[in-house]
């Protein structure tokens, strides 16, 4: 329970008792107001409201001194993962340089920004991975912390998505580096698993972080343009249980930050509603195809985004910004309330769209298998 609570629950719990009492016993109000009253005060101190979260204790990442040749960055890591990690040229150049525009490939919001706006987007990414509630952790073999040896191509990779998803945003981000978040890298797949990592990587409520396998922060960028991009993902998840409006981890409502009136400022009412709209389209159309009814379009999302509503938020999330011109093409509520949410429309850096996604969901629906029973449900309006 978020401690924003404490005492209104516990004013509510005092004058509740104090009225049973009052009503019940009149002749010893006073005294049971002030037994009451100072139970309350005690419980607010001792009673454990919150649930303790099994958070990794802080590593201070202090960038380490940079290599002298992209020769010298891909030995590292090469030694540090096992030579399972092959990070892309530009990584390595901006390792060697230091110069943000060696990155560029990883961050498609730069095609839609001018000059000044670019240097504007590298500052927050320095920004972010400078934050003191920026905690990115490398972590080796049998928990072995790494962190000191972490490259800044890795730390700027994650803080650089941070960056994208809320550049027009910035008061949410605000909101969100209010506290301290935490990103978990691996070495290697055993390292990840080790330490408890499922798949190739996770949001780990319990210590309310992401975990990933280093090679994947880099898998999609092989192409011309970026692909998949587990990160994107992941962070959907993270953004699920994000509550923005007590700064605190735990709620996942399949909502994104700005979504809920409990979110204070960074409410966005006008998002709300066309993402309800546009979710429920999305599940009436998986519904149809479930019901072997084909008449109606195909939804967006694979059925894995369909079990349960933290996989809709982190697949559809990853989608807006890898697929925003098929989004908008089949439900245009649902792009739109991304587009009014983050403030960007990323259809202005993606002349065409990362294809895969869109080819493997429309194939499986094409074949006319029954998808498995749908776990969504639709936020009230």
């Amino acid at each position: 329970m978020s401690y924003r609570y404490k005492i209104p629950i516990l004013l509510l719990i005092a004058l509740a008792a104090f009225w049973t009492v009052s009503v019940s016993l009149p002749g010893l109000t006073l005294i049971s107001g002030l037994v009451i009253s100072g139970a309350a005060v005690l419980a607010y101190f001792f009673f454990p409201w919150k649930v303790p979260v099994n958070t990794a204790p802080r590593r201070e990442y202090k960038k380490p001194e940079p290599p002298k040749s992209v020769e010298e960055a891909h030995k590292q890591f090469e030694e540090l993962t096992s030579n399972q990690c092959q990070p892309q040229l530009g990584a390595l150049n901006f390792m060697v340089t230091e110069n943000s525009r060696a990155l560029d490939h990883y961050f498609p919001i730069v095609k839609m920004l001018s000059e000044p706006e670019i240097e504007s987007f590298y500052q927050l990414v320095q920004h972010i991975a400078e934050h003191p509630n920026f905690d990115i952790q490398l972590i080796g073999s049998n928990r072995e912390d790494l962190t000191s040896r972490l490259p800044i191509a890795a730390c700027y990779l994650v803080a650089g998505h941070l960056a994208e998803t809320f550049f027009f945003r910035q008061n949410m981000l605000q909101r969100f580096l209010s506290m301290p978040r935490h990103f978990q890298l691996y070495t290697t797949f055993e390292a990840f698993h080790q330490d408890g990592g499922v798949k190739g990587g996770c949001y780990n409520p319990n210590r309310e972080c992401i975990q990933l396998v280093l090679a994947r922060l880099f898998e999609g960028f092989n192409g011309a343009t970026p692909g998949v991009c587990p990160f994107l993902h992941e962070l959907g998840h993270m953004l699920d249980h994000f509550d923005a409006g007590s700064g605190s981890m735990g709620r996942t409502e399949g909502l994104y930050p700005g979504l809920s009136p409990r979110d204070g400022e960074v409410f966005n009412p006008k998002a709300r509603d066309l993402f309800i709209k546009g979710k429920r389209l999305e599940l009436d159309r998986y519904l149809a195809r479930h019901n072997g009814d084909f008449s109606q379009p195909i939804p967006i999302g694979s059925p894995y985004v369909f079990q349960n509503n933290g996989e809709f938020v982190a697949g559809y999330f990853e989608a807006f910004f890898r697929n925003p011109n098929y989004i908008a093409s089949q439900n245009q509520d649902l792009f739109d309330a991304y587009v009014e949410l983050f403030g960007c429309d990323p259809r202005k850096a993606w002349k065409e769209d990362f294809p895969n996604y869109v080819k493997k969901n429309r194939e499986f629906y094409l074949k006319g298998e029954k998808p498995p029973k749908a776990g969504l449900t639709i936020p009230e309006d």
